[in-house]
C-alpha cells in the first residue's frame, strides 16, 4: 500500500516526479469535447471546431495541471527593470533561464528590459545576478547597470486568478464593445467554451495514456493524481491565456498602491475586480499593495483608476504605474519554470540512486 502522506515523501518519489512532469506539461490532458457538447446542446463536431479555433488563434493554451507548489519552492517574486543587450544570446538566455517567468521590452532611463522572476530566496536572486556578470551571458560588466528590483513574498499573494479577465471580455461582448480577439470573431458559443476552459470545467485526464507512458497500473495513476491534488502540489487542470493573466490584445499594468485608510474595504473591492488577476500585499517604500491589472487601452485604465480615486477618495494616497502593451512582450512561458523545477528534482533523485 502506498504511503504518500507527506509532501517531502511525494517529491522524493521518482514515479510522482515523472507523473508531475507529464501533468504539468499537459500530457494526457485535454478539453472534454463530449462533455461540452452535452452541456451546451451542440453537435460534438461544432464544439471540436470551436476549440481548434481557440487554439489556432492563440486565444488560450491547451490545458494542463498548474504546479501550485511552485510558490512554495520559489517564495520570492522579483519584478526587475534591467539593462541587457538586445541580441540572440539574450533571447536564448531568457527563454531557457529556469528562474525567468516573463520578460518585456521596456525603456526607462537606462533600462531596456523588465523581467519577472521566481527564486528560492534573496541569496538565490543575488547569486543569479552575480552569475550574469561573471559568465557574461547577456551583458558585460562595464555595460551593466544595477537593476531596479521590486521584491515580493508569494506568501503575501492575496489574489491569483488568471481567469478573472474573462469577465471583462464577456461583458464587453454583451455591450458590443468587444467583437473579436485578434482576428478571431467572437460569438456566444465560443465565449461559453472559453469560460469553461479557463475555469477548468469539462477537462479530461487520460489516465490510460499516462499509465502506458509510465508503465504502471491505471489505478496507480488515479491514486497518485488524487494525492498530488489533495496535498496541494498541483491544482485542477485548466487552460490559460498564452500570457497567463493577460488576454490577447490586452495591456498589462503593474501598479503600486498606497492605501492608508480603510485598507480592508479597498482590498476587498480589488479582490472582486475582474481587471485584477493578481494582488500582493507589499512593502515598497510608501506603497503597501502591488496590483497587476489588464485593460484594452490606456484610456480604459485611466478611467478605471479615476473611478478608484473617486470611490476611495480618503483611502488611496498614491499610485505608481508601469504600462506593458502586447507589443512589448518579449517572452512569457507559464510552464517552463515549473517543468525545469521538476526536472531538477528528478535529476537529483536519480543521481542519489
Amino acid at each position: 500500500m502506498e504511503n504518500l502522506n507527506s509532501k517531502s515523501k511525494i517529491l522524493k518519489n521518482e514515479l510522482n516526479l515523472k507523473l508531475l512532469l507529464l501533468l504539468c506539461a499537459g500530457e494526457g490532458v485535454s478539453i472534454n469535447v463530449s462533455a461540452l457538447s452535452q452541456q451546451f446542446q451542440k453537435h460534438r463536431n461544432t464544439i471540436n471546431e470551436r476549440v481548434k479555433e481557440l487554439y489556432k488563434h492563440k486565444i488560450i493554451d491547451k490545458p494542463l495541471y498548474p504546479l501550485t507548489w511552485l510558490f512554495k519552492e520559489y517564495p520570492l517574486l522579483v519584478i526587475s527593470k534591467d539593462k541587457f543587450y538586445r541580441d540572440e544570446a539574450t533571447r536564448t538566455f531568457i527563454e531557457h533561464d529556469p528562474h525567468t517567468f516573463a520578460a518585456f521590452f521596456f525603456q526607462e532611463e537606462l533600462y531596456n528590459t523588465l523581467t519577472i522572476q521566481f527564486h528560492e530566496d534573496l541569496f538565490s536572486y543575488e547569486t543569479w545576478n552575480d552569475n550574469i556578470l561573471e559568465e557574461e551571458k547577456i551583458i558585460k560588466e562595464e555595460d551593466r547597470h544595477p537593476p531596479d528590483a521590486l521584491l515580493f513574498s508569494t506568501k503575501r499573494i492575496l489574489k491569483y486568478d488568471p481567469s478573472a479577465p474573462f469577465r471583462i471580455i464577456n461583458l464587453g461582448f454583451k455591450k458590443g464593445k468587444i467583437k473579436k480577439i485578434g482576428d478571431y470573431e467572437l460569438d456566444s458559443l465560443s465565449l461559453r467554451i472559453l469560460n469553461a476552459a479557463l475555469k477548468g470545467k469539462s477537462i479530461r485526464t487520460n489516465e490510460n495514456y499516462l499509465a502506458q507512458t509510465l508503465d504502471v497500473n491505471r489505478n496507480t495513476i488515479i491514486r497518485r493524481i488524487q494525492t498530488l491534488l489533495k496535498d496541494g502540489l498541483i491544482g485542477n487542470p485548466v487552460s490559460r491565456f498564452p500570457r497567463v493573466i493577460v488576454p490577447p490584445d490586452f495591456m498589462l499594468v503593474f501598479s503600486l498602491f498606497e492605501i492608508r485608510r480603510k485598507c480592508e474595504i479597498v482590498e476587498r473591492f480589488i479582490r472582486n475586480d475582474p481587471h485584477v488577476p493578481l494582488l500582493i500585499k507589499a512593502n515598497v517604500g510608501r506603497y503597501n499593495y502591488f496590483v497587476a491589472s489588464t485593460f484594452m487601452t490606456i484610456e480604459d485604465h485611466l478611467e478605471w483608476q479615476e473611478n478608484y480615486h473617486q470611490r476611495f477618495l480618503a483611502c488611496i494616497e498614491g499610485i505608481k504605474n508601469t504600462y506593458l502593451s502586447p507589443a512589448m512582450t518579449f517572452s512569457i512561458n507559464q510552464n517552463f519554470i515549473s517543468l525545469e523545477l521538476i526536472k531538477r528534482k528528478l535529476q537529483l533523485l536519480q543521481e542519489k540512486t
